[in-house]
């Protein structure tokens, strides 16, 4: 076994450690996929406060896209011959369960670098990839899966090399009966689609968060529009909409980075600006008459980014009601 791959199973065995595995995946048949409400959660510890698992159960959320854990680069020794692999990071723990008739939708997220790394043996990270997945779930019995998500902004030049793997990891999931989908960014509508069995329309980050003179990097409705007047998309398409709000630092014109939460003012310098940047509700119906006018969405499921309390406050509850279309 070569050594990146000896730490990947390594790392898989942490992961799981202490815990009572239960039954293994058997292969099923796969189910038709029927629209519903989801949510994308995207922090490292699973811990759901009481107005999170109220919202789930008010707003009748039947799909979680559960982020498992990061491919990243790592810098490996082999017999003092340093080299970088891939290998998984920051994986989710859980000291909450998962709320009942919730299903988990496994969410794995790939950086450039990484997907560089693995594109000479595809096929064994796939395989990686996938049995990572499933011990992750069985071991903390989040019920049977039957979709597992890869998360990648791929590029021109990388495509190839995320295709390639995206059909590994689709072939080793199809005897256990598990789709794959993917994470589709909006420029990535005019390129080929990648062989997955569906895709998530990201709507979201259409702006240029580095440019000072950018009003909300996080959704522009006439960045949106200017990609939405080409082909039709040969995927079946879900649609994630932005919930989310963060501050946008910059230094002499300078961007600095990003506060989710409040700004650190032991950071901010005389002269130094930060941009508040936040979806209003207004812009969120517009943005989803404008899918909806442009694009196939009968049999889509509306996803909000992403399931925190302090982010979702600022919508009432009608106005959720309202973007997952139901009374």
């Amino acid at each position: 076994m070569k050594p990146q791959h000896i730490l990947f199973v390594t790392l898989l065995m942490l992961a799981t450690a202490g815990c009572s595995p239960t039954a293994k995946n058997e292969p099923n048949k796969r189910a038709e996929h029927v629209p519903a409400n989801g949510i994308y959660y995207w922090k490292t510890i699973f811990d759901l406060n009481e107005t999170e698992r109220n919202f789930l159960k008010e707003h009748h959320v039947k799909r979680l896209y559960l982020r498992f854990f990061d491919v990243v680069p790592a810098e490996i020794n082999a017999k003092n011959n340093f080299n970088f692999e891939a290998v998984p990071n920051a994986t989710i723990a859980f000291r909450s369960a998962i709320p009942d008739d919730v299903e988990v939708i496994p969410v794995v997220y790939i950086t450039i670098e990484a997907l560089r790394l693995m594109s000479h043996s595809n096929e064994d990270y796939a395989g990686l990839i996938a049995e990572r997945v499933m011990h992750i779930a069985d071991f903390n019995e989040l019920g049977d899966i039957r979709e597992v998500q890869l998360d990648c902004d791929w590029t021109q030049q990388t495509q190839d090399a995320y295709f390639a793997l995206c059909q590994a990891v689709k072939d080793k999931l199809k005897p256990h009966g598990i789709q794959l989908s993917c994470t589709i960014r909006l420029w990535q509508l005019a390129s080929a689609c990648p062989p997955v069995d569906r895709g998530v329309l990201m709507m979201y980050n259409t702006g240029n968060i580095t440019n000072p003179k950018t009003q909300n990097s996080i959704l522009d409705l006439n960045d949106v529009k200017a990609y939405l007047n080409g082909k039709p998309y040969d995927l079946p398409l879900d649609f994630a909409y932005p919930t989310f709000s963060w501050y946008v630092w910059f230094h002499d014109n300078t961007y600095m980075g990003l506060f989710h939460d409040q700004p650190d003012t032991s950071l901010i310098e005389e002269g130094d600006t930060v941009r508040q940047e936040q979806v209003e509700f207004s812009d969120l119906q517009s943005l989803d008459s404008l899918v909806r006018m442009k694009l196939s969405a009968d049999n889509a499921s509306i996803i909000l980014y992403h399931l925190d309390s302090a982010n979702l406050s600022n919508y009432s509850t009608d106005e959720i009601r309202q973007i997952y279309h139901h009374d």
